[in-house]
């Protein structure tokens, strides 16, 4: 008589070390495959976000020297990569005096009052390029006697982040020759 089954041997149960081995190290190579993307994945952001502070910062230090440059009554100092001025920053009629924006170590630094405050770091380029009464360009550094001639300050700014360069440019109309 022909029988169905299994002969000579119990039904096993349960798996053998070899299936547990490979069942653990093909579990182990997933998880670390997926710990590597989630990585980089957390690297690109990251890196995004310092990018995206660094373009903030450039922005808002653009727009405080634009509202400072453009009520300007007397520009102390005007050069390349320096400008220093007096203006009435509240409108209460007083002139605020000595305000200057410079690069140091790679930081764009205003300073008014004795006090320096740090606006950008990892800063490459600040330049400042001057235009005149007839909008022709003027030569830096501008002697003392032709500052009262500066119309427009034109404002470039560059910063470094992982070697990508991240660049504002802007102008200010000067207050003091309207």
């Amino acid at each position: 008589m022909w029988r169905c089954g299994r002969i000579g041997r119990t039904a096993e149960r349960g798996f053998s070390l070899l299936e547990l081995l490979v069942v653990v190290s093909l579990l182990g190579i997933f998880i670390g495959a997926v710990y590597e993307v989630v990585i980089v994945g957390l690297r690109v952001v990251n890196a995004a976000d310092e990018r995206e502070d660094i373009n903030q910062q450039l922005t808002k230090a653009l727009d405080l020297l634009t509202r400072e440059a453009s009520l300007i009554n007397n520009v102390v100092s005007a050069q390349d990569q320096r400008l220093k001025f007096d203006a009435d920053l509240d409108g209460n009629g007083t002139t605020e005096n000595n305000i200057e924006y410079q690069v140091s170590s790679g930081t764009l630094q205003r300073s008014y009052s004795g006090a320096t405050v740090t606006l950008v770091n990892n800063l490459t380029s600040l330049d400042f390029d001057y235009t005149d009464l007839n909008g022709a360009a003027m030569t830096t550094p501008i002697p003392g006697s032709d500052l009262d001639n500066i119309r427009v300050v034109q404002i470039s700014v560059t910063a470094t982040k992982d070697n990508e360069a991240i660049s504002l440019a802007t102008a200010a109309f000067l207050r003091n020759n309207r």
